[in-house]
């Protein structure tokens, strides 16, 4: 288990929890194999010590320990003095080593002892031969024994330049150092490289054979070149002061093993290197040691267990090696050879065994070691995700894979930002050999605009007046085969449409219209604009053509670029609006003169100024208010009218929904009252046969009506009441109360409903106040319950404004129960003088 400290503020992202585990996993595997390098010193050193003195390895080990601890030097350093003093001299050979010498020595006082002293001339020669060898020479054997044995533990070219870059003890690091290995067509492939910048690399990651590089001249002429900066040799080549050839000191080298020229080495000391042939003699002298490794790192390569076709023919073991390198290379995309890396039996990762140098740019730019890279540490989230799986299918089916539109997030895989991908991986033997393209931003765009040319409707077309065939978008192909396009056409690539296909699209009575608006764009370079109906395979369809022409230096036209669109759903939706607006204009029409006929409808039903003068001992103010809407008018209505025997019927009234047909029911329900009033029956008996009369004859409307009949002899008011709220009695005070009695259902709900009557007996000078207001009279107590809601406030009306004015009184009445603007009400307002 992985622990996951939270970070500062919060706890950590997955990302970055991610990213510490493979860093601490790479520090670990440094480590190891610096201690692997390190260890094959250690165990020549103990092997040395248990052969000479007769002692066991553990023994052998705790003499290094203490050796180490008591001259303050590495254990690694003792170990390499001691082995160095073994590796023979390249110019001396004979030369015997200080441990022999001291050997011999310890043997000799052993088998001596008691004995008399040997004489001066009886010393070992080797020991006169120890005694002549200097310091620095001693110093550089050992840092040679040393650094051989850990460029023979490496195991990767990038190794084998971090071992020769590291500061040894006996010379100066070189700054820079780049392996390379020779290619057939005798360029260098850079394999491995310390101390070179990413860009750089990049750049010199294949090295043309270039007679002016000193790295390739050393190889062709299989010749250890060192050259100083300000030399004469140096300046016959141009390269040298720029990267990777810079530095005071420069040695190109070759890589020989056998008879047989492998690659080339480059070193470089930007400080320059001591003068000395001693020095330059045992730096060469490593070359040997590096040529050996890196021709075991190529022969552990799986490439040099494949042969090529004219190896096999000629009957000689031509690897591989030799030319799928130069084929990868040659890839416009990134390429990698991937091997599987099995734990237990199941495939857990790919492991990347050579990837051409756009595959390591983009290791490079992930921050992942090209020579050290696997499938998971470049893309950790997306390779475990899709790559993992669909590469082990690969291996197990030996289908090919393309994968498209894969998406890697530089937060979960290491990229320097989103980056779409399209990769294509293939079996080869027992590798996986894939093929990745990164989207650029122009993909990124296209496919943007091909998407954006699907949603509209629209292809595009570019005709070079030198080519017969236009070269047409896959949405204008897809156009003209009306959704059928074949292999080859319309995909993501531009097709090529014949002239004589899109002549044939045009309808024939379009054609020469078109033809004419071509002729007029390329002889007279006009913009060409045309709509025409389609034909053949578009027949049915209205296409719009838009196109512009392309002049060179001379004005004359080249070409011609434009757009076609299908817009017949356009005119097929312009069409219906058409339509739609003419229904509406008459529509409209139509509503005018109704609201004309129901207004005019509507004042016939009020009563009128002569009516109102033959009422006795009562006067009465009305006023119904229609909603403020164009095309509404109400059913709504209120009549005064004197009765046979004395007196005088009120009634106010109002009919569900709205138009003329409601306004007409109002017409009805008015003439009915008034027939029935002059029968001389109660106010509860005209509600109860009007309510009959409505249920049979008008059956899709209901109305709500309360009817009154005042006496002035005995200036009583009898009322009864259909769906409305009772009357507000207003004294001379100003105080009103509500009109206690039955209220019914309104009219035209239910057929065998009676109505009653309610008595009530008035003094001079009270009011009595009827309104009705569809759904709105009455019925919006809840308005502000804390000030006793909308009904309490028509009772106390009195209290703030003069009863006197029925203007002020409806003003009231509208804003007390909350009567919106697009609502109808209606008012009565009967005063006993």
């Amino acid at each position: 288990m992985v622990d996951r400290a939270p970070a500062e503020g919060g706890s950590a992202e997955p990302a970055d929890a991610l990213a510490a585990l493979v860093a601490k996993l790479r520090a670990e595997l440094t480590g190891v194999r610096t201690a692997m390098r390190n260890r094959a010193v250690i165990e020549q050193a103990k092997g040395v010590l248990v052969q000479r003195l007769g002692i066991t390895p553990d023994q052998g080990f705790d003499q290094l320990v203490r050796l180490s601890q008591r001259t303050n030097i590495k254990l690694i350093e003792v170990a390499a003095a001691i082995v160095g003093t073994t590796s023979p001299d390249p110019n001396a050979p004979d030369v015997v080593n200080l441990i022999d010498d001291e050997l011999r020595q310890h043997v000799a006082r052993r088998r001596t002892e008691g004995k008399k002293p040997e004489k001066p001339d009886m010393v070992p020669q080797n020991a006169r031969k120890r005694a002549s060898r200097t310091p620095e020479v001693e110093a550089l054997q050992s840092q040679h024994q040393l650094l051989s044995a850990r460029i023979a533990a490496a195991r990767s070219y990038d190794e084998i330049c971090d071992v020769l870059g590291t500061a040894p003890t006996a010379w100066p690091p070189p700054t820079s150092v780049m392996l390379t290995l020779l290619d057939p067509d005798g360029a260098q492939r850079g394999v491995g490289a310390c101390g070179v910048p990413g860009e750089v690399r990049s750049r010199w990651s294949r090295i043309p054979p270039d007679p002016g590089l000193p790295l390739v001249v050393a190889v062709q002429d299989v010749e250890t070149l060192w050259l100083q900066a300000e030399s004469e040799p140096a300046r016959r080549f141009p390269v040298v002061g720029q990267p990777p050839f810079s530095g005071e000191t420069l040695l190109a080298s070759p890589l020989i093993s056998g008879e047989r020229v492998i690659g080339g080495i480059l070193l470089t000391w930007t400080d320059g290197l001591p003068d000395g042939e001693e020095l330059r003699r045992y730096v060469a002298a490593l070359l040997e040691p590096v040529a050996r490794q890196v021709d075991a790192l190529i022969g552990d390569d799986i490439a040099s267990a494949w042969f090529d076709v004219a190896g096999e023919e000629s009957g000689q073991a031509a690897p591989a090696q030799v030319w799928l390198p130069t084929v990868m290379d040659a890839l416009h995309n990134p390429g990698v050879l991937l091997s599987p890396v099995q734990e237990d039996g199941q495939l857990v990762d790919f492991r990347v065994e050579y990837a051409n140098g756009l595959a390591r740019q983009i290791f490079s730019g992930a921050r992942v070691d090209p020579d050290e890279a696997t499938l998971l540490a470049a893309y950790p989230a997306l390779g475990s995700s899709t790559l993992l799986p669909e590469f082990a299918r690969v291996l197990q089916d030996g289908q090919p894979r393309r994968l498209d539109g894969l998406h890697a997030d530089p937060r979960t895989d290491g990229v320097p930002g989103p980056q779409t991908l399209s990769v294509h991986a293939v079996r080869l033997w027992d590798r996986v050999f894939a093929v990745w393209r990164v989207a650029t931003e122009a993909d990124l765009l296209y496919d943007q605009l091909l998407q954006a040319e699907r949603i509209a409707g629209i292809g595009s077309f570019c005709w070079e007046l030198r080519d017969p065939e236009p070269r047409c978008s896959p949405e204008l192909v897809r156009l003209f085969h009306h959704g059928q396009v074949t292999r080859g056409q319309g995909g993501r690539g531009a097709a090529r449409v014949p002239v004589e296909e899109l002549t044939a699209s045009v309808h024939p009575d379009d054609l020469l219209a078109v033809q004419d608006a071509v002729r007029r764009t390329i002889v007279d370079g006009k913009q060409l604009l045309a709509e025409v109906r389609g034909a053949g395979r578009v027949n049915g369809r209205r296409l719009r053509l838009s196109a512009e022409p392309i002049f060179d230096d001379t004005g004359n036209v080249t070409a011609v670029r434009g757009t076609v669109q299908d817009v017949t759903e356009e005119r097929a939706t312009e069409a219906r609006l058409r339509r739609a607006e003419e229904a509406l204009a008459a529509q409209r029409h139509r509503i005018a003169d109704e609201r004309r006929a129901a207004e005019a409808l509507q004042r016939a039903l009020l009563p009128t100024e002569p009516e109102l003068g033959h009422l006795e001992g009562v006067r009465f103010r009305g006023r119904c208010r229609s909603p403020e809407r164009v095309g509404t008018v109400d059913g709504d209505w209120y009549d005064a009218a004197p009765v046979p025997g004395g007196g005088t019927i009120l009634v106010l009234g109002d009919v569900d929904e709205r138009g003329l047909s409601s306004t007409t029911t109002a017409a009805r329900l008015r003439y009915a009252v008034r027939a029935y009033a002059t029968l001389d029956m109660a106010p509860g008996d005209i509600l109860t046969a009007v309510n009959g009369m409505l249920c049979a004859m008008e059956v899709e409307h209901t109305a709500s009506l309360v009817v009154a009949r005042y006496s002035p002899a005995t200036r009583e008011l009898r009322w009864a009441a259909a769906g409305q709220v009772a009357p507000v009695r207003y004294d001379t005070g100003g105080r009103g109360t509500v009109l206690s009695g039955p209220l019914g259902l309104p009219l035209g709900e239910v057929a065998e409903m009676r109505y009653t009557d309610t008595a009530v007996t008035l003094e001079p000078g009270d009011r009595v106040l009827f309104y009705a207001g569809g759904q709105y009279a009455g019925v919006r107590p809840r308005a502000d319950r804390r000030r006793g809601g909308g009904l309490d406030q028509v009772r106390r009306a009195g209290e703030t404004i003069d009863l006197a004015d029925f203007d002020a009184v409806v003003a009231h009445l509208v804003t007390s129960l909350n009567v919106p603007d697009d609502e109808d009400v209606c008012a009565m307002l009967v005063h006993v003088p």
